[in-house]
C-alpha cells in the first residue's frame, strides 16, 4: 500500500505533518516516527540544495507498506545526486550545525539511494516487521510438500533422485557447512566479549558456576520427564518404521573420561577446526579471565573483541536468512523419501516434541520462580511471545543476538552479563533436544524389540543426560545425539536415518525450548547482581 504527497519548500511543514500522520497509521513506534521526520528533513534539504533552481524544486514523498515493513521514499528529477556519498563526520565545533548529518550517519544502514529514469530516489526504512522469517518458514514448508509430491508423482524415480541429490542435498550440505563455519567463532567471541565486560574475575567464576549448576539440575529434571513422556506417548512398537531402518556401522564408543579430558585442547586452533564447543568455551573463558587480569593494557584487545563479536553476529544474521530455503529442500526431500504413508508415526513424534516444549516451558517458569524470583505467569507469557523467533531461526547459536536483546529488553538483564551467560548456557540448556532424543529412543527401542527394563532405562538416562550438554546448538545436533544414545540402549545405528526427514522441523521446535531454558538459566544466574525482573 502506497501513499503519495508532493512536497516543496513552500509546503514542507505540511509534508512533515502528513508523514507523521501516515506513519501513525502503521506499527511504527513514536521513536521511529520521530527518527523518520529527522531523516526526511535531512534528505529533502540535501536534495533541494543540490538542485540548480531550489525555489522550484519539488519531490514526491511516498509512504510504503510491504508485509509489515514501513518505509518512505523521496524521488525527484534532476542531476545525479547521492546524499550518502562522501559523507564525513562533523568536527566538534560543527556538531550543533550538522545535527541532521549526525542523524543521517547514525541511521545510514536504513537509508539507500538509487537512480532510475533520470530521478534521484532515496528510500528510508522506518519500521521492520517482526515474524517475517516465521511466515517464510511456513510458506517454505507448504511449498516443499507440494514440490516433493509433484516430483514423486510426475517424474521417474531416477530423475527425482538425481534432482534430490544434485540440488536438495547440495543445498542442505552448503547451509550446514556455512552454519558450522560460524558456530565456533561466534560462541568464542560472544563469551569472550561478555567476560571482558565483567571487570571482576571472581564474578565470572561465581556466575559461571551458578549457571552450570542450575542448568544441569534443570537438564536432569527434563531428562526424567522426557523418558517418562516417551513411555506414555509410545506404549507400542511402530512396525512401519522397521522397513525404513538402513544398515549402519558400529556405534561410536562414548567415554565420560575422554569428554572431560578433551575439554582442554592440545592447540589453540584445534577447537575451531574440529568444532569442539566445550573446548571453545574453555578457551574463551580462560582467555577472557587473562585479558581482565591485564587491566588497562588490554583496552585495544577488548575493542577488537567487541568488533569481532559484532562481526560474527552480523555474519550469522546473513546465514540464517537462508533458513526458509533449507526448510523447503528438506520438506521436498521428505516427500521424495517417504511420501505420505510414513508420516503418521513421524507426525506423532513431532506432536510429542511440541508437548515437550510446553513441559520445558513449565519447568523453566518453575525454576525461574523458585531460584530467580520471577513471576512464573509473566515469565511464561514472555517466552510464548518470543517463541516464533528461535523457531524461525532454528539455531540456539544463530539466535544469540535476538536472545540477548530479548533478555535485556524484557527482563532488564545487563547486556554484558547476558553476553557471557547466554553463549555459555547454550551448551548446558539443550533441554528440548534431550526430550526429543528421549521419546525417539523409547519408540525405537520398542520398535526394535528392546525391553525397557531397569538396566536399559538407567543406561538411557545416563547417556541422555551426558549427551544433552555435549551437543552443538545448531540444526542437526539431535541426529548426533541420537547416534550416541541409540548405541547406549542397543538400537541399530541405521535407525538414525529414519529421522533425517523430520529433523529440520524437530530442530525448529527444539530450538524454542532450548532457548527458553537458556533464558531461564540466565535470569537465575544474574539474580544476585540485582537485575530487574518483569
Amino acid at each position: 500500500m502506497n501513499q503519495i504527497f508532493r512536497v516543496s519548500g513552500i509546503n514542507y511543514g505540511e509534508a512533515v505533518e502528513w508523514l507523521d500522520g501516515e506513519l501513525s497509521k502503521t506499527k511504527a513506534t513514536e521513536e521511529e516516527r520521530l527518527t523518520a521526520q529527522l531523516l526526511f528533513e535531512e534528505c529533502f534539504t540535501r536534495m533541494e540544495e543540490s538542485c540548480a533552481d531550489a525555489e522550484t524544486f519539488s519531490a514526491e514523498l511516498r509512504v510504503r507498506r510491504r508485509w509489515g515493513d514501513v518505509s518512505f521514499r523521496l524521488s525527484a528529477k534532476g542531476e545525479a545526486f547521492n546524499p550518502l556519498k562522501a559523507m564525513k563526520k562533523p568536527q566538534e565545533d560543527e556538531e550543533e550545525e550538522d545535527f541532521g548529518l549526525v542523524i543521517l550517519l547514525s541511521h545510514k544502514n536504513n537509508v539507500s539511494y538509487a537512480r532510475e529514469n533520470g530521478e534521484n530516489i532515496i528510500s528510508v526504512k522506518v519500521h521492520e516487521a517482526g515474524g517475517k522469517q516465521t511466515g517464510k518458514v511456513f510458506a517454505a514448508l507448504a511449498l516443499g510438500i507440494v514440490c516433493g509430491l509433484l516430483m514423486k508423482t510426475c517424474l521417474n524415480e531416477a530423475l527425482a533422485r538425481w534432482i534430490d541429490h544434485m540440488f536438495f542435498h547440495a543445498a542442505q550440505e552448503m547451509f550446514m557447512s556455512a552454519l558450522m563455519m560460524m558456530v565456533a567463532p561466534m560462541v568464542f567471541f560472544a563469551v569472550l566479549s561478555g567476560i571482558t565486560g565483567i571487570s571482576d574475575t571472581a564474578d565470572v567464576g561465581r556466575l559461571g558456576g551458578k549457571l552450570v549448576g542450575v542448568s544441569l539440575l534443570k537438564l536432569l529434571v527434563t531428562s526424567v520427564i522426557g523418558i517418562s513422556a516417551g513411555a506414555l506417548l509410545f506404549p507400542n512398537a511402530s512396525p512401519d518404521l522397521l522397513s525404513a531402518i538402513a544398515e549402519g556401522g558400529a556405534p561410536p564408543d562414548f567415554s565420560l573420561r575422554d569428554m572431560l579430558v578433551g575439554i582442554i585442547p592440545r592447540s589453540l586452533l584445534k577447537p575451531f577446526v574440529d568444532g569442539g564447543i566445550l573446548q571453545v568455551l574453555f578457551l574463551a573463558c580462560f582467555l577472557g579471565v587473562m585479558i581482565n587480569r591485564a587491566g588497562d593494557r588490554a583496552m585495544m584487545a577488548k575493542e577488537a573483541i567487541e568488533f569481532l563479536n559484532r562481526l560474527c553476529m552480523d555474519m550469522m544474521g546473513v546465514i540464517v536468512q537462508f533458513i526458509p530455503l533449507l526448510v523447503f529442500v528438506s520438506m521436498a526431500d521428505l516427500m521424495l523419501s517417504t511420501g505420505l504413508d510414513a508420516l503418521l508415526p513421524l507426525g506423532m513424534i513431532l506432536v510429542g516434541d511440541a508437548v515437550g516444549v510446553a513441559l520445558v516451558f513449565i519447568a523453566c517458569a518453575a525454576f525461574a520462580a523458585a531460584f530467580g524470583g520471577a513471576s512464573p505467569v509473566s515469565f511464561f507469557k514472555e517466552l510464548v511471545g518470543f517463541a516464533p523467533v528461535p523457531f524461525a531461526i532454528n539455531s540456539s547459536n544463530a539466535c544469540l543476538p535476538q536472545t540477548i536483546d530479548f533478555c535485556e529488553g524484557k527482563f532488564g538483564v545487563n547486556r554484558k552479563l547476558a553476553m557471557f551467560t547466554l553463549p555459555v548456557g547454550i551448551q548446558f540448556n539443550m533441554n528440548s533436544t534431550g526430550f526429543y532424543i528421549a521419546i525417539v529412543t523409547v519408540l525405537m527401542a520398542r520398535t526394535c524389540g528392546i525391553a525397557l527394563d531397569a538396566e536399559t532405562l538407567l543406561s538411557l538416562f545416563i547417556s541422555l543426560f551426558i549427551v544433552s550438554f555435549t551437543l552443538p546448538g545448531c540444526p542437526g545436533s539431535a541426529l548426533i545425539g541420537l547416534s550416541s544414545v541409540f548405541a547406549a540402549v542397543g538400537v541399530p545405528m541405521g535407525a538414525v536415518t529414519v529421522f533425517l526427514c523430520i529433523d529440520p522441523i524437530a530442530s525448529m521446535i527444539n530450538t524454542v525450548g532450548n532457548v527458553a531454558s537458556n533464558i531461564a538459566s540466565t535470569l537465575i544466574a544474574g539474580k544476585p547482581q540485582g537485575e530487574s525482573r518483569s
